[in-house]
């Protein structure tokens, strides 16, 4: 690899750390302002309560609007519960999108640098198809493409972080497709993606984690999406580093 394909490269895993970090910034706000409202309905003694659509303008009500009106003790309970974990809901399902694109991203430029002479229509079909097969892993790894290797300093070998990286995109489906219900289909993948990691790392396999809960449930809580946010950026790291050794 050229040494302007790698600072090309790097600068676009330079440029997905920092989204990572601003995607998080945006939802600690947010976390904060659960607290917040919490507090302050915690602590009204007027039963004020809040209305739904109140300020919604007529004209772009629904058809068949519904209104709830919620009580200030409701209230509470929905800022530390049910609002809490959409918040956090919706950080893991950003985030692994923001590394899904990064990632891609990575793959367009060394798919247009290496394969020289590609057509736009072919080059926009291998990108979306890039997590199809293990596409954008084989690519990253394969001798005659980019040759991405393991870092010197780093422990886990190269597909092994990879294999970490497709357990949270199993969360991911599942917060989407089935409300954090994980599917008897990719409970088998994530047990076998433990089988496949060696014993001095099995630790780090997803099945066994807090984020899965009485056997199928997504669970999330502040601490998790905190470790989820350092372990994408540590892996956006190891592919850095990657490129530079390459």
């Amino acid at each position: 690899m050229n040494e302007d394909l790698k600072g090309k490269a790097k600068e676009i895993l330079r440029f997905g750390m920092a989204k990572i970090v601003k995607n998080y910034t945006k939802n600690a706000l947010l976390i904060n302002a659960c607290e917040v409202s919490a507090s302050r309905y915690g602590t009204l003694t007027a039963k004020d309560g809040l209305s739904t659509t109140q300020n919604i303008p007529v004209q772009l009500r629904l058809d068949h609007e519904i209104d709830y009106q919620y009580t200030n003790e409701e209230l509470v309970r929905e800022y530390k519960a049910d609002v809490l974990d959409v918040i956090l809901k919706n950080y893991v399902v950003m985030s692994i999108s923001l590394v899904d694109a990064i990632l891609e991203d990575l793959y367009e430029l060394f798919l247009s640098s290496i394969e020289t002479g590609i057509a736009d229509s072919d080059l926009s079909k291998k990108v979306r198809s890039a997590w199809a097969n293990d596409n954008i892993l084989n690519y990253f790894v394969a001798e005659n493409k980019a040759n991405l290797k393991k870092p010197k300093d780093m422990n886990t070998p190269f597909s092994e972080s990879f294999m970490r990286y497709k357990e949270l995109r199993l969360i991911r489906h599942s917060l989407v497709h089935s409300d954090g219900i994980v599917s008897q289909k990719n409970l088998d993948t994530l047990s076998q993606y433990k089988e496949l990691t060696p014993n001095e790392r099995k630790g780090f396999a997803l099945i066994d984690s807090p984020m899965i809960k009485d056997g199928n449930e997504v669970y999330l809580s502040i601490n998790i999406i905190l470790s989820i946010r350092q372990y994408l950026h540590r892996f956006l790291i190891y592919q850095l580093k990657a490129v530079s050794n390459a």
